[in-house]
């Protein structure tokens, strides 16, 4: 069974809800601001809003739309800094596991050489740098 699915339905063709009112918002906007400003500055403005709402109606950051983005930044930059720590009780309380202790091996039995070699007095010889 499918879970977290957080997905809108389109309600014209592809666009959402909130991308539907996003754009007739803004156009409403650029028509008034069309019979106010002079043509030069209205294209402008236009421009400026209509390329907002295009950011803000489709433009995702990581699946996260821009407006959360800005509004959480908004949020940050208004609250606290400053984290105080507080230990939390938990529900469960843990248990210590005791860990197995480590036994002494048993003697085993070395393995001989018919004759002893002169390997370990070598080693003594360069480790020490004498002759």
């Amino acid at each position: 069974m499918p879970q977290f699915i957080e997905e809108e339905s389109k309600i014209v063709s592809f666009l959402t809800t909130k991308q539907f009112v996003y754009l007739v918002v803004a156009g409403a906007i650029i028509f008034l601001l069309y019979s106010v400003l002079p043509f030069s500055l209205f294209i402008i403005v236009a421009l400026i809003i209509g390329g907002g709402t295009a950011g803000l109606a489709f433009y995702k950051v990581d699946g996260m739309p821009v407006l959360n983005i800005i509004l959480n930044s908004i949020g940050f930059m208004r609250g606290s800094k400053a984290y105080t720590w507080k230990k939390k009780e938990s529900l469960y309380p843990f248990k210590t596991i005791q860990k197995a202790s480590l036994k002494p091996m048993a003697d085993e039995k070395k393995l001989g050489m018919g004759q002893s070699s002169g390997l370990k007095k070598l080693r003594t010889q360069v480790e020490l740098k004498t002759k």
